[in-house]
């Protein structure tokens, strides 16, 4: 293995995945409005997503993903606002997706549900980033920096609930 190009993917998956990052814990700080799902139920007659998935945390994920993608573009100089645009949705939407696979199992809001809860925006993103920009990476440091987003992920959340924004640790 290519340690300086193992290196370079390491950074350039931190570059492109900073948005996401930075979408997916925005809406535990800024949220509100409805819920996506308006309380709507599924067919199993569980909430679609439940009321932790609201407009305001998505808006305010895309948002901030987008301020962080602007930054990086003043520092690196090359733009990436359409990168961390299609992250950061790629990161709510698979956040969403965690949530309603969630439901499905009868996990109800705040049930831990490891690796699960700590990949989904990761993937999410990874696979939008894939899907419409193209873009890979190569998979040993895929995995590694999945290594980690879990440990950061971790630390962020238990100190988002020692700052009571969070209900439970993980």
């Amino acid at each position: 293995m290519d340690l300086a190009g193992f290196g370079y993917d390491l950074l350039s998956i931190f570059v492109f995945i900073l948005p996401a990052m930075v979408a997916n814990g925005t809406p535990v700080i800024i949220h509100g409005l409805p819920p996506i799902d308006m309380g709507r139920r599924w067919r199993d007659g569980r909430r679609i997503f439940g009321d932790g998935k609201t407009w305001g945390g998505f808006l305010s994920g895309i948002i901030a993903g987008l301020v962080i993608g602007g930054i990086e573009s003043l520092i690196i100089w090359h733009n990436i606002l359409i990168d961390a645009l299609i992250a950061s949705i790629g990161a709510l939407l698979g956040d969403l997706t965690a949530s309603f696979i969630k439901r499905r199992i009868g996990l109800e809001r705040g049930a831990p549900a490891p690796l699960l809860d700590q990949l989904d925006f990761y993937v999410g993103a990874l696979i939008f980033l894939y899907l419409f920009t193209g873009k890979t990476f190569n998979i040993y440091a895929e995995l590694v920096f999945a290594v980690i987003i879990y440990a950061l992920h971790r630390l962020t959340n238990y100190t988002a609930y020692k700052l009571k924004l969070k209900s439970v640790p993980w």
